[in-house]
Protein backbone atom coordinates (compact mmCIF):
# COMPACT_ATOMS: atom_id res chain seq x y z
CA UNK A 1 0.00 0.00 0.00
CA UNK A 2 2.81 2.21 0.78
CA UNK A 3 4.87 1.50 -2.15
CA UNK A 4 1.72 2.63 -4.48
CA UNK A 5 0.83 5.67 -2.26
CA UNK A 6 3.92 7.03 -2.99
CA UNK A 7 4.04 6.17 -6.94
CA UNK A 8 1.05 8.11 -7.07
CA UNK A 9 2.27 10.93 -5.27
CA UNK A 10 5.02 11.37 -6.98
CA UNK A 11 3.28 10.79 -10.16
CA UNK A 12 0.87 13.49 -9.60
CA UNK A 13 3.89 16.07 -8.42
CA UNK A 14 5.35 15.37 -11.93
CA UNK A 15 2.25 16.07 -13.46
CA UNK A 16 2.02 19.52 -11.73
CA UNK A 17 5.44 20.44 -11.65
CA UNK A 18 5.56 20.25 -15.73
CA UNK A 19 2.34 21.72 -16.05
CA UNK A 20 3.59 25.16 -13.91
CA UNK A 21 6.61 24.78 -16.21
CA UNK A 22 5.29 24.09 -19.46
CA UNK A 23 2.44 26.45 -19.07
CA UNK A 24 2.16 29.22 -21.13
CA UNK A 25 0.89 32.49 -21.68
CA UNK A 26 -1.19 32.09 -24.36
CA UNK A 27 -3.53 29.23 -24.93
CA UNK A 28 -2.89 26.18 -25.97
CA UNK A 29 -4.86 24.81 -28.84
CA UNK A 30 -6.30 21.24 -27.35
CA UNK A 31 -7.46 19.77 -30.85
CA UNK A 32 -5.27 17.44 -32.72
CA UNK A 33 -3.79 18.48 -36.36
CA UNK A 34 -4.69 16.87 -38.88
CA UNK A 35 -2.11 16.60 -41.92
CA UNK A 36 0.11 14.86 -44.31
CA UNK A 37 2.89 14.71 -41.51
CA UNK A 38 3.03 11.93 -38.78
CA UNK A 39 1.79 13.13 -35.58
CA UNK A 40 2.91 10.31 -32.51
CA UNK A 41 1.08 10.30 -29.26
CA UNK A 42 2.47 8.40 -25.99
CA UNK A 43 0.23 8.23 -22.65
CA UNK A 44 0.87 6.82 -19.51
CA UNK A 45 -2.03 6.31 -16.52
CA UNK A 46 -2.86 5.42 -13.27
CA UNK A 47 -6.54 3.72 -12.68
CA UNK A 48 -7.94 3.13 -9.52
CA UNK A 49 -11.24 1.00 -10.33
CA UNK A 50 -13.59 -0.76 -8.02
CA UNK A 51 -14.37 -4.65 -9.49
CA UNK A 52 -17.37 -6.69 -10.02
CA UNK A 53 -15.93 -10.42 -10.81
CA UNK A 54 -17.50 -13.53 -10.98
CA UNK A 55 -15.46 -16.49 -11.81
CA UNK A 56 -16.79 -20.17 -12.51
CA UNK A 57 -14.32 -23.06 -12.43
CA UNK A 58 -16.13 -26.42 -12.89
CA UNK A 59 -18.89 -26.85 -10.25
CA UNK A 60 -17.28 -23.30 -8.19
CA UNK A 61 -18.18 -20.47 -8.22
CA UNK A 62 -17.13 -17.04 -6.34
CA UNK A 63 -18.41 -13.56 -6.54
CA UNK A 64 -16.25 -10.58 -5.76
CA UNK A 65 -17.24 -6.99 -5.21
CA UNK A 66 -14.13 -5.04 -4.65
CA UNK A 67 -13.94 -1.28 -3.62
CA UNK A 68 -11.35 1.20 -5.00
CA UNK A 69 -9.52 0.96 -1.40
CA UNK A 70 -9.93 -2.82 -1.69
CA UNK A 71 -8.40 -3.25 -5.35
CA UNK A 72 -5.31 -0.70 -4.24
CA UNK A 73 -4.70 -3.13 -0.63
CA UNK A 74 -4.50 -5.91 -2.81
CA UNK A 75 -3.14 -4.80 -6.21
CA UNK A 76 -0.15 -6.29 -7.08
CA UNK A 77 1.69 -5.82 -10.72
CA UNK A 78 -0.21 -3.27 -13.15
CA UNK A 79 1.17 -1.57 -16.82
CA UNK A 80 -1.27 1.26 -18.63
CA UNK A 81 -0.18 2.17 -21.90
CA UNK A 82 -1.72 3.98 -24.77
CA UNK A 83 0.61 4.51 -28.13
CA UNK A 84 -1.32 6.66 -31.32
CA UNK A 85 0.62 7.50 -34.66
CA UNK A 86 -1.40 9.47 -36.99
CA UNK A 87 -0.73 10.07 -41.08
CA UNK A 88 -3.36 12.34 -42.94
CA UNK A 89 -7.17 11.38 -41.85
CA UNK A 90 -5.92 7.41 -40.96
CA UNK A 91 -3.87 6.30 -37.95
CA UNK A 92 -3.25 3.20 -35.98
CA UNK A 93 -3.44 2.73 -31.96
CA UNK A 94 -2.18 0.43 -29.32
CA UNK A 95 -3.69 0.43 -25.82
CA UNK A 96 -2.75 -2.29 -23.11
CA UNK A 97 -3.71 -2.49 -19.76
CA UNK A 98 -2.59 -5.06 -17.15
CA UNK A 99 -4.20 -5.70 -13.57
CA UNK A 100 -3.57 -8.08 -10.81
CA UNK A 101 -5.63 -8.33 -7.94
CA UNK A 102 -6.33 -10.86 -5.34
CA UNK A 103 -9.39 -11.33 -3.15
CA UNK A 104 -10.60 -13.69 -0.10
CA UNK A 105 -13.49 -15.16 2.01
CA UNK A 106 -14.37 -17.34 4.67
CA UNK A 107 -17.71 -18.14 6.67
CA UNK A 108 -18.44 -20.50 9.98
CA UNK A 109 -21.29 -22.20 9.92
CA UNK A 110 -22.31 -23.52 13.38
CA UNK A 111 -24.43 -26.88 13.90
CA UNK A 112 -26.70 -28.40 16.02
CA UNK A 113 -24.71 -28.72 19.10
CA UNK A 114 -22.04 -26.99 21.04
CA UNK A 115 -18.67 -28.02 19.69
CA UNK A 116 -20.18 -28.26 15.77
CA UNK A 117 -19.36 -26.27 12.72
CA UNK A 118 -18.46 -26.07 9.08
CA UNK A 119 -15.58 -23.73 7.99
CA UNK A 120 -14.99 -22.78 3.94
CA UNK A 121 -12.78 -20.54 2.96
CA UNK A 122 -11.06 -19.21 -0.26
CA UNK A 123 -7.76 -17.03 -1.83
CA UNK A 124 -8.23 -15.45 -5.35
CA UNK A 125 -5.48 -14.15 -7.82
CA UNK A 126 -6.62 -12.77 -10.72
CA UNK A 127 -4.64 -11.75 -13.68
CA UNK A 128 -6.18 -10.02 -16.51
CA UNK A 129 -4.43 -8.46 -19.52
CA UNK A 130 -6.48 -6.41 -22.16
CA UNK A 131 -4.87 -5.31 -25.06
CA UNK A 132 -6.41 -3.20 -28.13
CA UNK A 133 -5.06 -2.54 -31.48
CA UNK A 134 -7.14 -0.70 -33.92
CA UNK A 135 -7.28 1.12 -37.44
CA UNK A 136 -8.33 4.85 -37.04
CA UNK A 137 -10.58 7.57 -39.27
CA UNK A 138 -11.02 11.11 -38.47
CA UNK A 139 -14.45 11.43 -39.45
CA UNK A 140 -15.06 14.82 -38.20
CA UNK A 141 -12.50 17.73 -37.14
CA UNK A 142 -13.78 20.75 -36.59
CA UNK A 143 -12.27 23.78 -34.04
CA UNK A 144 -14.85 22.39 -31.75
CA UNK A 145 -14.67 18.50 -31.50
CA UNK A 146 -11.98 15.97 -33.11
CA UNK A 147 -13.79 12.28 -33.65
CA UNK A 148 -12.03 9.20 -34.95
CA UNK A 149 -13.78 5.98 -35.39
CA UNK A 150 -11.94 2.97 -34.81
CA UNK A 151 -12.00 -0.81 -36.13
CA UNK A 152 -9.50 -3.62 -34.65
CA UNK A 153 -9.38 -6.38 -32.29
CA UNK A 154 -8.70 -6.75 -28.45
CA UNK A 155 -6.95 -9.65 -27.02
CA UNK A 156 -8.40 -11.07 -23.71
CA UNK A 157 -6.21 -13.34 -20.94
CA UNK A 158 -7.82 -13.89 -17.83
CA UNK A 159 -5.78 -16.21 -15.08
CA UNK A 160 -7.44 -17.12 -11.81
CA UNK A 161 -5.92 -19.32 -9.24
CA UNK A 162 -8.01 -20.47 -6.13
CA UNK A 163 -7.38 -21.84 -2.91
CA UNK A 164 -10.27 -23.33 -1.16
CA UNK A 165 -10.69 -25.04 2.14
CA UNK A 166 -13.61 -26.57 3.38
CA UNK A 167 -13.41 -28.23 7.00
CA UNK A 168 -15.86 -29.88 9.07
CA UNK A 169 -15.89 -29.87 13.00
CA UNK A 170 -17.64 -31.96 15.73
CA UNK A 171 -17.80 -32.15 19.31
CA UNK A 172 -14.42 -29.80 18.82
CA UNK A 173 -12.97 -32.17 16.63
CA UNK A 174 -12.15 -31.92 12.64
CA UNK A 175 -13.75 -35.18 11.31
CA UNK A 176 -13.23 -34.02 7.79
CA UNK A 177 -11.23 -31.36 5.52
CA UNK A 178 -10.55 -30.48 1.56
CA UNK A 179 -8.33 -28.31 0.27
CA UNK A 180 -8.84 -27.29 -3.68
CA UNK A 181 -6.15 -25.60 -5.61
CA UNK A 182 -8.08 -25.16 -9.15
CA UNK A 183 -6.41 -23.06 -11.60
CA UNK A 184 -7.33 -22.11 -15.30
CA UNK A 185 -6.49 -19.51 -18.14
CA UNK A 186 -9.07 -18.36 -20.54
CA UNK A 187 -7.95 -16.21 -23.53
CA UNK A 188 -9.99 -14.89 -26.69
CA UNK A 189 -8.95 -11.99 -29.22
CA UNK A 190 -12.64 -10.06 -30.61
CA UNK A 191 -12.63 -7.75 -33.20
CA UNK A 192 -14.00 -4.25 -32.03
CA UNK A 193 -15.53 -1.47 -33.17
CA UNK A 194 -16.38 2.19 -31.92
CA UNK A 195 -14.84 5.76 -31.53
CA UNK A 196 -12.74 8.41 -29.67
CA UNK A 197 -12.10 12.06 -29.55
CA UNK A 198 -12.70 14.64 -27.90
CA UNK A 199 -14.83 18.42 -27.41
CA UNK A 200 -13.14 21.81 -26.88
CA UNK A 201 -14.48 23.64 -23.59
CA UNK A 202 -15.24 26.96 -25.69
CA UNK A 203 -11.66 28.34 -26.72
CA UNK A 204 -10.21 27.45 -24.04
CA UNK A 205 -7.03 24.65 -23.28
CA UNK A 206 -9.64 22.73 -21.49
CA UNK A 207 -11.44 19.42 -23.39
CA UNK A 208 -13.22 16.52 -22.89
CA UNK A 209 -11.98 13.55 -23.89
CA UNK A 210 -14.54 10.50 -24.65
CA UNK A 211 -13.84 7.13 -26.11
CA UNK A 212 -16.15 4.15 -26.46
CA UNK A 213 -16.18 0.40 -28.37
CA UNK A 214 -17.71 -3.03 -28.18
CA UNK A 215 -16.86 -6.16 -29.28
CA UNK A 216 -17.76 -10.36 -29.56
CA UNK A 217 -15.95 -12.75 -30.01
CA UNK A 218 -16.42 -16.57 -31.29
CA UNK A 219 -19.39 -18.40 -29.62
CA UNK A 220 -22.41 -16.88 -28.46
CA UNK A 221 -20.71 -15.83 -24.49
CA UNK A 222 -17.93 -13.72 -25.43
CA UNK A 223 -17.81 -10.42 -25.24
CA UNK A 224 -16.19 -7.45 -24.67
CA UNK A 225 -16.49 -3.25 -24.18
CA UNK A 226 -14.78 0.03 -23.30
CA UNK A 227 -15.90 3.19 -22.27
CA UNK A 228 -13.92 6.91 -21.11
CA UNK A 229 -15.48 10.32 -19.98
CA UNK A 230 -13.53 13.07 -18.46
CA UNK A 231 -11.90 16.40 -18.63
CA UNK A 232 -8.39 17.40 -19.62
CA UNK A 233 -5.94 20.34 -20.49
CA UNK A 234 -3.50 20.93 -22.97
CA UNK A 235 0.22 21.88 -22.96
CA UNK A 236 2.60 22.56 -25.26
CA UNK A 237 4.33 19.06 -24.62
CA UNK A 238 1.41 17.38 -24.56
CA UNK A 239 -2.20 16.96 -22.14
CA UNK A 240 -3.27 15.82 -18.80
CA UNK A 241 -6.49 13.80 -18.28
CA UNK A 242 -8.84 12.95 -15.21
CA UNK A 243 -11.49 10.68 -16.56
CA UNK A 244 -13.97 7.88 -15.49
CA UNK A 245 -12.87 4.79 -17.39
CA UNK A 246 -14.92 1.52 -17.72
CA UNK A 247 -14.27 -2.04 -19.25
CA UNK A 248 -15.39 -5.27 -18.68
CA UNK A 249 -15.73 -8.59 -20.70
CA UNK A 250 -17.40 -12.19 -20.35
CA UNK A 251 -15.52 -15.29 -21.37
CA UNK A 252 -16.79 -19.15 -21.41
CA UNK A 253 -15.06 -21.90 -22.51
CA UNK A 254 -15.33 -25.70 -21.35
CA UNK A 255 -14.00 -25.25 -18.57
CA UNK A 256 -15.86 -22.29 -16.82
CA UNK A 257 -16.59 -18.85 -17.29
CA UNK A 258 -15.43 -15.24 -16.58
CA UNK A 259 -17.50 -12.15 -15.80
CA UNK A 260 -15.36 -9.10 -15.23
CA UNK A 261 -15.72 -5.09 -14.82
CA UNK A 262 -13.54 -2.57 -13.41
CA UNK A 263 -14.70 0.96 -13.46
CA UNK A 264 -13.31 4.02 -11.84
CA UNK A 265 -11.23 7.19 -11.84
CA UNK A 266 -7.97 7.54 -13.80
CA UNK A 267 -5.46 10.08 -13.88
CA UNK A 268 -3.48 10.40 -17.46
CA UNK A 269 -0.28 12.28 -19.33
CA UNK A 270 0.26 12.38 -22.97
CA UNK A 271 3.22 13.79 -25.12
CA UNK A 272 3.16 14.41 -28.24
CA UNK A 273 5.91 13.88 -30.72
Amino acid sequence: MKIYSQILKSFLAALFIGAAVCAQAQTINPMPKVSDDWRYSGTISMWAPATWATETIGNRSITSDSSISQNVNGAGPMAMFTLEAHKGNWGVMGDLVYWQSTGSGSSVHTLRGKDNSFYAGYNATMKQTMFTAAATYTALSTPSVYLDGLLGARYISSTTSVVDAQQLNLNGVVVASRVGNPSRVNQTTDPVIGFKGRARIYDTSWFIPFYADAGKGPGSNNGTWQALLGIGDAFSWGDVTLAYRAMGFHLKDSAGSTNWTNAGPQLSATINF
